[in-house]
Parts: structure tokens; C-alpha cells; sequence
């Protein structure tokens, strides 16, 4: 335990250099360079809610829980807004993104706002990359505000795939009228439930228009999905021609690569399950926000490790096909009797009679905790 508090102790205001070097770090791993030409680099931003069962604890607020995961609209909870890097690899005739935690901050009220939270761990993640990397931001309807699209428009590299809501405001392009004057900004506005089906699925019927928005200066393509057997539907946002976009999947075609692009935003809610399941995220016993994050820069470590170790060491290739709880479970009895072996054949050789006391192996917690 005093080792626990010791490291957190120690990565202390080094947090953003630590978390910077482990991205650098991966960037220089094989299997993430050999395609990072041709691929765009995923930056997924969310945040999840840890509820909290007390009124004194620090830093908790009550918010709105759109999931209903304790089954109530508002909680009392700590916020955790994150960064997770998706990087390509080749998947044998597809391409897979597997997704690092690159950094995880906590919400204080009245502090800095979550936006600002988001546009600041983009902004030191960026610095790892060269500026030829292309990038995409992707995000719920949530974000797509000002400080990250702000940060999206500062970064020629930088492009924006994103859900939006179905109410935001869509214009058609301004026709050219040949008269003098200042052109007309937008063209006709118009409703979401006028961009008309051109493809399905089975399952999704979809349509795809050219138009401007708030959003950006820029015209950008809005895509439109809806269930073919229910009403409504939904908005998606890319500053990117999807002709433009390289096919994650072969058969993938059109309109349908901005979905499948927006489909990967998916891992970090997959990765905030697992952390919590798996991890025991949410049961830390520090107190300061600043121990809190430490911490966390510790889960997504070891998350982040077992995610990739089989991709960079041939001996947990057999890994691989397993999950994540499956692989941290079998590197852990690695681990675990690794360290038993060593401390049994220390113990034994600094012994007197030189022999193995089996009393050892019950002191190790004692001595390791």
C-alpha cells in the first residue's frame, strides 16, 4: 500500500509530461506506423459519470445521467471526462482501430468548463504527432461546441466526424447571383427531415447532403440515418468528403464510411465499461482531484498495456483473440507467479540452510503490501 501512494506521490505534476512520453512512446511502435500514412488518427472524447453515495465528498455534483445507469435521470457524481487515441492496424483484408486512454480529467464545478477540459487534452496530444498526420475528432452530440470546434478549425490536419443534434440549423449553399455586393452567407434553410433516403442496409435507411451549418464556416456533409421500421432518426457531422475517407472495411462504400468512421467512437464506451468492471474504477480511496487523476493515469496504463502487449510481443500472441478481463486475468497469474518464484529463490538463497521455507510464500503479501 505504502508503494501505491508512493508512485502516485511520484507522478505528481509530471502527470502531463508521463502521459505525453507513453503517446510518443506508441507512436513508435511497427504495427502503429504502417499504416498511420494512409489512415487518419481517431481522437474519441467522452466523459462517464462515477456516482458517489455521500453529500461531503468533494468535487461532486449532481448531473444529468442520459444513460440511466443507476436507473435515475440525476446523480450525484464525479464527472471524468476523456481522451482515448484509436490508432489502424491491418486486421487481415480489414482495418481495425485499437484504442489507447491517452488521458482522463476530472470536472470540478465552477471550474474549467467540460469543453475546455476536451480542447486542452486534444491540444497535448497533437504534439506528438507530425503535422502531416491527419486526424479525426469524434465525439457525441454533446461537443461538437465552441472550444473543440475551435480547435478543429486552428488544425489543417485535423477533420471532425461527430453526432449532432437534430435540431441544429442546416442551410443550403448560397446561389451565385452575379450582383454587385456582398454574396449571401447562407442559402435556404432547411429541416433534417428533408434530406431525402438514398440507400439502406436492411436495417438503416440513410441520406447524405452538402450544406452549410453554425457549426462551421466551411460547408461540411451532414448525413441522416433512421430505423426503417421507426420515426425520427439521427444527425451525423464530417468536415471530410467521404470519397476522401479510406474504406476501414472493403465493401464499405460512399456515405456509409462517415458511419463506420463514427461506429469506432464506440471503444471508448467500451473502454469505460471495462475499466469499471475490470478495474475497479470508481473505488479509489484518495481524496484530492489531483490524486484521483493520478490514479487514473495508472488504470489507463495497464489498460493500455494489455490492449497492446500482444500486438508487440510475440510471447502473449496467444492473447489475441481474448478479452480484455481474459488477458488481464492471464498476464496477472504471469505476473503474480513471476514474482513468487523470484522472491522464493531470493528468500532461499539468502537463507541459512540455503532450502525453501514455504513460510515465505505467506509473508509475501505482508511484505509486498
Amino acid at each position: 500500500m505504502n508503494t501505491y501512494y508512493h508512485t502516485l506521490s511520484v507522478i505528481g505534476e509530471k502527470l502531463c509530461i508521463l502521459e505525453l512520453k507513453v503517446l510518443q512512446s506508441l507512436l513508435e511502435i511497427d504495427c502503429f506506423q504502417e499504416l498511420s500514412s494512409q489512415y487518419h488518427v481517431l481522437f474519441l472524447i467522452d466523459d462517464t459519470l462515477q456516482p458517489k453515495y455521500g453529500k461531503k465528498i468533494a468535487y461532486v455534483k449532481v448531473l444529468h445521467d442520459h444513460a440511466l445507469h443507476t436507473g435515475k435521470a440525476y446523480v450525484n457524481t464525479h464527472d471524468f471526462i476523456t481522451l482515448g487515441i484509436a490508432f489502424p492496424i491491418q486486421s487481415g483484408k480489414q482495418v481495425e482501430y485499437i484504442m489507447f486512454p491517452f488521458s482522463m480529467r476530472m470536472y470540478i464545478p465552477g471550474g474549467k468548463s467540460k469543453l475546455k477540459l476536451a480542447e486542452e487534452m486534444a491540444t497535448a496530444a497533437l504534439m506528438a504527432f507530425k503535422p502531416s498526420q491527419h486526424i479525426i475528432v469524434e465525439c457525441d452530440s454533446w461537443y461538437p461546441k465552441k472550444e473543440l470546434l475551435d480547435f478543429v478549425k486552428l488544425h489543417q490536419n485535423v477533420d471532425f466526424i461527430a453526432n449532432i443534434r437534430k435540431d441544429t440549423a442546416l442551410f443550403e449553399l448560397p446561389e451565385k447571383t452575379g450582383k454587385r455586393g456582398r454574396p449571401r452567407k447562407y442559402g435556404k434553410k432547411f429541416s433534417c427531415t428533408d434530406i431525402a433516403f438514398s440507400d439502406s442496409d436492411g436495417t438503416y435507411e440513410v441520406g447524405m447532403t452538402y450544406c452549410l451549418t453554425h457549426l462551421f464556416s466551411m460547408p461540411v456533409y451532414v448525413v441522416r440515418t433512421k430505423k426503417s421500421d421507426q420515426e425520427g432518426g439521427r444527425l451525423f457531422i464530417s468536415t471530410i468528403d467521404p470519397e476522401k475517407l479510406p474504406a476501414i472495411k472493403p465493401e464499405t462504400q460512399g456515405l456509409w464510411c462517415i458511419l463506420e468512421y463514427y461506429e469506432q467512437r464506440w471503444k471508448i464506451e467500451t473502454y469505460f465499461y471495462e475499466i469499471k468492471t475490470f478495474w475497479s474504477f470508481g473505488s479509489y480511496q484518495v481524496r484530492s482531484y489531483e490524486e484521483i487523476e493520478r490514479m487514473n493515469f495508472l488504470i489507463n496504463f495497464t489498460y493500455g498495456l494489455i490492449k497492446i502487449l500482444p500486438l508487440i510481443d510475440s510471447r502473449f500472441s496467444a492473447l489475441m483473440p481474448q478479452g480484455t478481463s481474459a488477458r488481464k486475468n492471464s498476464l496477472s497469474r504471469v505476473i503474480l507467479e513471476e514474482q513468487i518464484f523470484h522472491t522464493l529463490g531470493a528468500e532461499s538463497q539468502n537463507a541459512t540452510n540455503k532450502r525453501p521455507n514455504i513460510r515465505i510464500l505467506f509473508r509475501m503479501p505482508l511484505k509486498n503490501g
